[in-house]
């Protein structure tokens, strides 16, 4: 599963010879909006927040230590001694390129929804960690758009990531069942397929079943 880390991260970037082309995404409402000087201060503030969710609150929590990650992958010739301006938008949804929306709210129609989605890896790289079939599965936290200096604005969910809970039996009733990691990762959101239907089992309380029935 470690390496899902990185991979998962370039999905969409493993040429930085190619230059990407700008996106335009559909983002719902901006739930929050920070700034790179003031990012430890605001983010506590959130956790401190009695009424976000679990989730947000973990994102939160990750945040910054996933973006160190991030940049250290993709923006490998950054120098440690250039000033770097940083804004941070947070929004509750997004629609993805096949047309499903994403979701990472405290408040939709008054319940909370953290997606879960599918993240196809590359081919090549396929064999080097547990999925089904090249596609992983993870649960969505926080939905961001990061605009740096003059680059163009990056588009990243950071998502926590769902593992196989056994590499003999990784299927119950022909779905994958799954488990919840403590890894974690900002990746590209052109890099996610879609959105998935996860089942808690309720006998266990860190077990999940895909249902496929539903694809």
């Amino acid at each position: 599963m470690k390496i899902i880390r990185r991979k998962a991260i370039i999905t969409e970037s493993s040429s930085k010879e190619i230059p990407k082309t700008p996106i335009a995404l559909k983002y719902s409402k901006k739930l929050y909006e920070f700034c790179i000087q003031n990012a430890e201060i605001y983010i506590q503030t959130r956790m401190n927040d009695p009424d976000l969710e679990k989730e947000m609150k973990l994102g939160f929590e990750k945040f910054l230590e996933c973006l160190d990650v991030y940049l250290e992958i993709y923006y490998k010739n950054l120098s440690e001694h250039e000033k770097i301006d940083m804004i941070f938008h947070i929004y509750g949804g997004v629609t993805l390129k096949f047309g499903s929306i994403m979701r990472a709210t405290n408040k939709f129609h008054k319940k909370p929804i953290f997606s879960n989605i599918a993240v196809e890896m590359n081919a090549d790289e396929i064999f080097e960690y547990t999925s089904d079939n090249g596609v992983c599965f993870a649960q969505v936290l926080l939905i961001t758009e990061i605009i740096m200096n003059y680059e163009e604005p990056m588009h990243l969910a950071l998502v926590q990531w769902y593992d196989f809970t056994s590499s003999v039996n990784p299927y119950l009733y022909e779905c994958p069942l799954l488990e919840k990691t403590n890894i974690f990762n900002l990746i590209e959101i052109e890099a996610i397929n879609d959105i998935i239907h996860i089942i808690p089992r309720f006998i266990d309380n860190n077990e999940f079943l895909v249902n496929k029935f539903l694809f």
